[in-house]
């Protein structure tokens, strides 16, 4: 198949980069040279030596909080299955760096996974992430999906991807008409800058939306790459037009190599609570930081500025308002 082909003839390059890992799909790897887009180049190019990491490993702390080998189970009603952990494309920002730079994974406790999700029947939504688990033969996500579908007390089947992005040739006939048979699978798919956007990935993203699967964004806000208003702006507004509905903006976790991108959170909320008095609403992510302590926390928008007694004081960009809260 040519994605498999694609994948194959991956560039990669583990000593040219003071020990940093640059794995790059051949379709990228023309993208950043024909765009020479600097949003695509920090990305996926390293360009921090080793020796200057501050962070940590693993700042949530998600080993802490996995039973077995290759699942996460962080959320009372919610759990991680990290089917693989390899990708297409390595980003220099991955929060789990220290799985996916690491050996190929051992992902032979599947049936433990299982015994464990129907064991904890608190569990309704299994989010299939790694890695990227769309790099995985179509007949090994079908029979990952069949088994987890099978649990009675699962209610929401969740693919994190960025496939369509680093590889849009492997969304095929193949498997779209496989996951058509998800009655309740839904896909998140990760995209960062307007500039990954290609005719190419907006063809694989519609093909699935097309055929009735579900589609929400998630992005992170990266320093020198989209951490400003017009460049937000004109990524949801473009992924609202290909079917997709913006999910989440993450604040970039604090993991080791995340060093460089890391925005100011104030700078995050700003642009958020300012694009959702100027776009769709339906185009405004949530704006998120992922505590080690308590998980995901919203940050906005967020139009509460502060409540006394029974007044709320509601704030905006353009002004301030006061409701009588009876």
């Amino acid at each position: 198949m040519i994605w498999e082909e694609e994948l194959h003839t991956c560039i990669t390059d583990t000593q040219s980069f003071d020990g940093q890992k640059l794995y790059l799909t051949p379709y990228m790897k023309k993208l950043i040279e024909n765009t020479n887009s600097s949003a695509l180049r920090k990305q996926f190019i390293p360009h921090k030596s080793k020796n200057n990491f501050q962070f940590s490993s693993d700042y949530l702390r998600e080993d802490d909080y996995m039973p077995i080998p290759n699942l996460i189970h962080r959320y009372k009603s919610k759990v991680i299955l990290i089917a693989t952990n390899q990708c297409a494309c390595y980003c220099q920002f991955c929060t789990r760096q220290r799985i996916t730079r690491s050996g190929e994974i051992s992902f032979n406790n599947f049936e433990k996974i299982l015994d464990y999700i129907e064991k904890h029947p608190e569990i309704e939504d299994v989010l299939v992430t790694g890695g990227d688990p769309l790099i995985l033969s179509t007949k090994k996500i079908v029979s990952i999906l069949q088994a987890i579908e099978k649990i009675e007390s699962v209610k929401i089947i969740r693919i994190g991807t960025r496939i369509p992005i680093t590889l849009p040739q492997r969304i095929d006939a193949e498997l779209i008409e496989e996951l058509k048979q998800f009655n309740y699978l839904y896909i998140n798919i990760h995209i960062n800058h307007s500039d990954e956007l290609t005719s190419s990935s907006k063809k694989a993203i519609l093909s699935l939306a097309n055929a009735g699967i579900p589609l929400g964004s998630q992005t992170v806000l990266l320093k020198g790459i989209n951490d400003d208003y017009k460049t937000l702006k004109n990524l949801f507004e473009q992924l609202v037009q290909i079917k997709v509905k913006p999910y989440y903006l993450y604040q970039c976790d604090k993991v080791m190599g995340c060093e460089d991108f890391v925005v100011d959170v104030k700078k995050g909320i700003d642009i958020i609570n300012r694009l959702f008095n100027q776009i769709s609403g339906f185009a405004v992510p949530k704006f998120v930081v992922d505590t080690p302590e308590m998980g995901k926390m919203v940050l906005a928008p967020y139009s509460v500025d502060r409540i006394d007694d029974n007044i709320l004081y509601l704030a905006n960009n353009s002004g301030q308002c006061a409701y009588e809260n009876s």
